[in-house]
């Protein structure tokens, strides 16, 4: 699966991937078929940049795109801010709990917020109408006790945790980490409830980053962690066995409890983009060159 440059990976209960490209279209893949979904043979746009990928007990996929589509197998259903009452057309991050409610990121720059839909309602939550501080959602994730964890960056240091329990919402802002997030890329959930989460320096001039690029939050206490002076981190994911696994600009790095382990020179030309464990515990690498399997 070469020449394609792999946004997102998702996988079904049947055990196909689910592969988000950039403007290439939507990727099915398993071991006696690849299908590939475009503008020729589809509803999809050639334009269409899938940045996340979810699939519910169902085996829907949800794409996260210029808003939200569904794919039912038969059929693709898009919802936009036309359509729907979702506040704006960009979907970064998709999550979904045990009744199969979709959550999803739907801002811009002090603009929109996030989205739970269950199929037939719609509930929109902004500044103006919700405890959120500030508009700009850029990952969200649900614990194993169906908890829904924001990540939320407006802008550098200005940076929250949200954690969503039925009504009950707790912030938790730089002082309660005990520290300043440079700015969010991805949060992801580990066995112990705990949210793992990315630093993203990518707006940062400095070519040394100076903070942490990992945290690791328990609800009361956080662990910060480092990789090297220049590891710059798009997205993180953790494993069935709790390693931290992170997609680097120039390769990618797997924290196991006690060291790094640290690929910078395999993806230099191709980069990592995002990482997913499949089904039968494969680690797999989504690059700008296509999918690398890591057994």
């Amino acid at each position: 699966m070469d020449d394609y440059f792999v946004k997102s990976i998702a996988f079904d209960n049947k055990g196909n991937a689910w592969i988000g490209t950039f403007k290439q279209g939507l990727i099915k893949y398993n071991s006696h078929e690849t299908v590939i979904y475009n503008s020729s043979n589809s509803t999809l746009p050639a334009d269409l940049v899938i940045w996340d990928i979810a699939v519910d007990s169902k085996d829907n996929v949800w794409i996260g795109c210029d808003g939200l589509i569904k794919y039912d197998g038969i059929n693709f259903t898009h919802y936009n801010t036309t359509n729907s009452p979702i506040p704006e057309d960009f979907v970064y991050s998709i999550a979904i709990d045990s009744k199969d409610n979709i959550w999803f990121t739907s801002c811009r720059f002090r603009e929109g917020g996030f989205v739970k839909f269950d199929g037939i309602n719609w509930e929109v939550y902004t500044p103006d109408n919700s405890e959120l501080p500030v508009n700009s959602v850029k990952s969200i994730a649900i614990d194993n006790n169906d908890n829904v964890w924001l990540a939320l960056s407006e802008s550098v240091n200005n940076t929250y945790l949200i954690k969503i329990s039925g009504s009950k919402w707790d912030t938790y802002s730089n002082e309660d980490l005990g520290f300043s997030p440079y700015y969010f890329a991805n949060i992801d959930i580990n066995s112990k409830n705990k949210i793992c989460g990315a630093i993203d320096y990518s707006l940062s001039s400095l070519w040394v980053n100076p903070g942490p690029q990992v945290f690791v939050f328990d609800g009361l206490n956080s662990d910060q962690l480092r990789i090297n002076d220049q590891a710059r981190i798009k997205s993180l994911t953790v494993d069935n066995e709790d390693n931290l696994w992170c997609a680097l600009y120039d390769g990618y790095a797997v924290y196991n409890g006690q060291e790094w382990i640290i690929d910078d020179s395999t993806f230099q030309e191709s980069s990592v983009f995002t990482i997913k464990q499949a089904n039968d515990n494969r680690i797999w690498l989504g690059t700008g060159n296509g999918i690398y399997i890591n057994d």
